[in-house]
């Protein structure tokens, strides 16, 4: 369904339920695509518009499945990455914020999508979301992977057990 721009509909309930189909994801269908790669305990937070996605979710097991590849530098990631369309970083010396900024310097075309999945973001991560996404993103601990399909920032806390998704705009 396409989603309109800006229309007015006579009756409030027929306008939610038509501009409910324009949200980027909904929590059933992210929680759904991230089992695949962590054990997810309680949503955090959630939240979805038309052009992005966000969410915060409390992980069992502070490591990823094995459907992740996770690997220990950013090039091997970068690597990873086209053959395998996900791929995360573990190197306790890189926050994710300097990773996406080498990844754009080394493979510009991925290192920019994922930056611009993080900023596409930002209006879906209000309050408490925004700050752990920021938070996280500057701290070197913390485990940085990018589903390029989806479009997906993905920062894994494994101290705290918490995973923050960031997605940008959809195709």
């Amino acid at each position: 369904m396409a989603c309109p721009e800006r229309h007015i509909f006579p009756a409030m309930l027929v306008g939610a339920t038509i501009l409910a189909g324009c949200a980027r994801d909904d929590e059933v269908s992210m929680r759904a695509r991230l089992a695949t790669w962590f054990s997810l305990g309680d949503t955090l937070a959630f939240a979805s518009e038309r052009g992005c996605a966000a969410g915060a979710f409390r992980v069992l097991d502070a490591t990823p499945n094995a459907a992740l590849p996770v690997e220990t530098d950013l090039g091997a990631m970068l690597r990873a990455l086209p053959t395998r369309g996900i791929a995360a970083v573990d190197d306790p010396d890189l926050s994710p914020d300097e990773a996406m900024r080498r990844a754009a310097n080394a493979e510009r075309a991925m290192g920019m999508a994922m930056r611009r999945a993080a900023l596409e973001a930002r209006s879906c991560m209000q309050g408490d979301l925004g700050a752990e996404f920021r938070r996280l993103l500057t701290r070197a601990e913390t485990v940085l992977a990018y589903h390029a399909d989806e479009r997906a920032v993905l920062l894994l806390d494994r101290r705290n057990r918490v995973l923050v998704v960031a997605m940008g705009e959809g195709e």
